[in-house]
């Protein structure tokens, strides 16, 4: 008889096994079996209500009554007639001696910035009682003057958050003012922002996320769009309260990074990015819009958790939570703990793929119906014989305001250049023009997003957006960076003169939201075949910092250097379009004939 092993009560017995198999078994069989019968009542249930519904008025009830219908033409004809509005950017700087709400005697503030309806949040600044923010946020409202209301709370983990105190500041009409300090309503603290407001045509709103557009369109229809009496709310109505149209096309389990994990679970609509978690009783709900977006990035938590980052837009703030930290004024969202990261980041990348497509659609009726029902000043019909009849409407000479800085440009380059001021916009700034495309793929430049050129109520001519993501080489930066440029360009009656002005600003190097790199190109024709380039640059501080100056002379030689590649990639773009024509316009026998000449 074999003696037992010293360690064999570690293992169960074959008995033991048998009984912990069946135990499993039968629970699953009934997990399964009260699955499918709370499934079949909730089908019944749904029948009947359906049914009820439909023998008490028919088919598919729509709630749609007759004030309703008055009430929507009537709004639709008082936001017809609005054809201006005002932008509200608000600069949030810096807090001071905020009470101590931790028991460490600092706090973990962050502020709720509301004008109206909208609501911005402040990113938050842990352990501190003077924090700094350098952030900004920009409201749209119809008519001045308004009241913009900055409250400061404290986060907590657990427990609600504290107020720690609020201000008001009146807005009376168009202004810009300095930095100012505002007392709290507290015992004690102030709060320093700088407030700027103009005013704005609805026309060019258009070209600003989150004002004139879809969304704008989906929320004004909401309360008047037909919906059917017998749709079930789901999540997005009962948690987040959003319209009865919102629907969810994916959903996942993951987790929100705060002082740690919050687990909890995605939604993705047609208009929303939404988060809910309920950890230690403390609701958290985080609602963005697809419109805010800026980008979305594959990212890391703690190095071992695939996650994904949400980039907003500047100007646009957190919504239900204070996001952890902002860099250059960008808020953004960390999520981890995906079942599947990469599937997730793909839908939510289709999402707002569709959501844009559908903006820039609505854009382009939206100028189209601008254009029929107005006259266009003037249009300038440019005959190149690689591009067949490009139609360009420029606007009047009429000059509202000033693209660019003009007290800090330099001179940088001043050349002859082979192609008319005509030609040099049509082969390479027109709307069917390559040159950017060929340009920032020969840099190793990604994601590149060309706007169409459209006509700007601020400036003469018009205005495009152009975004991509732009290697970096300094060891301070992140591998690549994203960079957004506007250009402007006025094209004169005759067709002798064109003045072309950029706008760029890099987000994620280091204070890339304290400046912008202004640039100038001006062409004046002074041959059938050439004409006088003149380029200056310079940089546009916005805030200011203690490395104003490094900023400024480093930048301004960095962008000269960038201006001449761009100058030597366009005289080689133009030199081989004039090839490629005169190729084209040679009669079949011209070959024949000079080799004919030369025997």
């Amino acid at each position: 008889m074999m003696e037992e092993s010293p360690i064999g009560f570690l293992f169960p017995s074959l008995w033991e096994a048998e009984v912990t198999i069946s135990a499993a078994i039968f629970l699953i069989a009934v997990f399964v079996v009260l699955e499918k019968s709370s499934s079949s009542r909730g089908g019944d249930e749904r029948g009947r209500v359906k049914s009820s519904n439909d023998r008490a008025k028919g088919e598919e009830i729509v709630v749609l009554e007759s004030e309703g219908k008055n009430q929507f033409s009537s709004n639709l004809s008082k936001e017809d007639s609005q054809d201006a509005a005002y932008i509200v950017k608000l600069e949030l700087l810096a807090a001071k001696y905020l009470i101590g709400a931790n028991l460490n005697g600092t706090s973990d503030p962050y502020a709720i910035i509301s004008c109206g309806d909208q609501k911005r949040f402040s990113s938050m600044v842990p352990n501190s009682r003077n924090p700094l923010w350098g952030e900004e946020f920009i409201f749209f409202v119809h008519k001045l003057p308004v009241q913009v209301r900055i409250a400061i709370y404290d986060w907590d983990i657990v427990c609600k958050c504290k107020v720690l105190g609020s201000a008001i500041i009146p807005v009376e009409g168009e202004c810009q003012t300095g930095a100012i300090w505002y007392n709290l309503d507290s015992k004690s603290g102030q709060v320093c922002v700088h407030v700027s407001s103009c005013k704005l045509s609805a026309s060019s709103a258009s070209s600003f996320p989150g004002f004139v557009g879809v969304e704008s369109c989906r929320k004004i229809s909401d309360k008047r769009v037909p919906v059917l009496a017998h749709q079930d709310p789901g999540p997005l109505q009962a948690i987040f309260k959003l319209p009865q149209d919102e629907v969810i096309h994916h959903s996942y389990s993951c987790a929100l990074e705060r002082s740690f994990l919050y687990h909890g679970r995605m939604y993705i609509s047609a208009w929303h990015l939404c988060f809910h978690s309920n950890v230690f009783h403390k609701q958290l709900k985080v609602i963005v819009p697809l419109e805010d977006i800026d980008e979305i990035k594959r990212s890391q938590h703690a190095f071992v958790n695939p996650a994904i980052t949400v980039i907003l837009h500047i100007g646009a703030g957190g919504h239900g939570v204070p996001p952890l930290c902002s860099r250059n004024g960008r808020v953004r969202y960390k999520f981890a703990s995906f079942w599947n990261r990469n599937h997730s980041f793909r839908c939510l990348q289709n999402a707002i793929k569709k959501y844009r497509a559908i903006v820039e659609a609505e854009k382009q009726a939206s100028s189209l119906r601008k254009v029929r029902a107005q006259p266009v000043s003037s249009s300038v019909r440019c005959n190149v014989n690689e591009v067949n009849s490009t139609e360009v409407n420029i606007a009047g000479t009429r000059k509202i305001q000033a693209f660019i800085n003009e007290d800090i440009l330099v001179d940088a380059v001043n050349v002859v250049f082979p192609c008319t001021a005509e030609q040099f916009f049509v082969v390479l700034l027109s709307d069917n023009s390559k040159f950017f495309e060929e340009y920032r793929s020969a840099r190793k430049d990604t994601n590149l997003n060309l706007s169409k050129w459209y006509i700007s109520d601020e400036y003469d001519g018009q205005v495009r957006k152009v975004t991509f993501r732009s290697l970096c080489h300094s060891p301070l930066c992140p591998p690549d960076t994203a960079v957004t440029e506007m250009q402007h360009i006025v094209l004169s009656n005759d067709k002798t003169s064109l003045v072309y002005e950029t706008m760029q600003q890099a987000h994620d190097v280091p204070f890339g939201s304290y400046f912008e790199i202004h640039c100038r190109w001006s062409l004046e024709t002074n041959s059938k075949s050439s004409c006088l380039l003149d380029i200056k640059v310079g940089v546009n501080l916005k805030k200011w910092c203690i490395l104003q100056s490094k900023i400024k002379s480093g930048a301004t030689e960095e962008y000269k250097r960038e201006v001449g590649q761009i100058l030597k990639a366009a005289r080689a773009y133009v030199l081989k379009s004039k090839s490629d024509r005169l190729v084209m316009d040679e009669p079949a026998g011209s070959t024949s004939s000079i080799h004919d000449d030369c025997k």
